[in-house]
């Protein structure tokens, strides 16, 4: 029999007095926590999570010159029709003499000027040079050239091995790509579709502080295709296309560091190989270009002499 008092019943007054324990101190550890939470942020304040940001950068590791690489800047000026006198100017600076006259020869017939600038330039070489710097690297594309009213320069570092190559884009893909060769003193022509002008660089082997660049012109055209090609140990898949390799334009260049080899159209030859390989259309504007290629750094003779001992072993 259950006895009440005051309608209370004295068997639940311990078990409620727990409780009311219980939950008040459970309350009260909450309650020192928020405030230790606001306290610490109101120490150290609030702010977001960085994220990484790449901009423009690459989070791709920079390729570093190896010891037996030659390190070569290439650089493409563009020179608007209005700008044509400092061209004149800049060619006045470039020794052509220095060039064999076989090369030179027949670069000339086919609408080219190929020379050598000292490693004491001033005047528009300098400036040129400058420019190409404070532009930064690039590839050379007729429409992100921006103003077609100014000369502009944009370069780009290139490693290379003896023997090894390199292809440089001298123009944009042209629908029909007119070529106009001089061949035992006729001229020939030809139309390629979506033609493009490129150029193989190569370094020879080089001593005593001195490099042999070969350059070649080619035209690439028509459509893409898949082939494989033999690889280290291994067949690998290339998509190329169509290739003319003009053998017979190329052009052996002896450079110190510092000397710049300078190839780029002749004025006087519009409609000529070296007109299609150096100058483009623009805003309904006739955009000339040129190329300048600069010695930066030869590896040490001791370096080289040591790497063709080691292929003899």
């Amino acid at each position: 029999m259950l006895v009440f008092s005051g309608g209370i019943h004295e068997s639940n007054l311990p078990t409620k007095s727990l409780g009311k324990n219980v939950s008040h101190r459970f309350f009260k550890f909450v309650g020192c926590c928020l405030l230790s939470v606001v306290a610490l942020q109101g120490f150290l304040g609030c702010r977001s999570i960085k994220q990484q940001k790449f901009g423009n950068t690459s989070p791709l590791t920079v390729l570093e010159k190896a010891p037996t690489q030659t390190e070569l800047e290439v650089i493409f000026i563009r020179i608007p029709p209005r700008d044509q006198e400092s061209t004149n100017v800049l060619w006045q600076e470039v020794d052509e003499l220095a060039i064999d006259a076989k090369f030179r020869r027949e670069l000339h017939k086919n609408g080219f000027r190929v020379g050598i600038v000292g490693t004491q330039s001033s005047g528009e070489i300098q400036k040129i040079l400058q420019s190409a710097h404070r532009a930064g690297k690039g590839n050379f594309a007729m429409e992100k050239i921006g103003n077609l009213q100014s000369t502009h320069a944009i370069s780009r570092k290139v490693f290379l091995q003896p023997g090894q190559q390199s292809e440089l884009l001298a123009s944009s893909i042209q629908k029909k790509f007119q070529m106009l060769e001089m061949q035992d003193g006729q001229l020939v022509g030809q139309t390629l579709n979506d033609g493009q002008a490129q150029f193989i660089l190569e370094v020879l082997e080089g001593k005593d502080e001195h490099v042999v660049l070969r350059l070649t012109p080619e035209v690439h055209f028509g459509e893409f295709h898949n082939e494989y090609v033999p690889g280290e140990g291994m067949f690998r898949l290339d998509t190329s296309r169509e290739k003319k390799r003009l053998a017979r334009l190329q052009v052996d260049a002896d450079l110190h560091r510092g000397q710049i080899l300078i190839v780029g159209p002749r004025a006087d030859q519009t409609g000529s190989l070296g007109h299609r390989f150096f100058n483009e259309q623009a805003a309904d504007k006739s955009i000339s270009k040129i190329m300048m290629i600069r010695i930066c750094e030869i590896p040490a003779d001791e370096i080289t002499e040591a790497t063709e001992s080691d292929k003899l072993e």
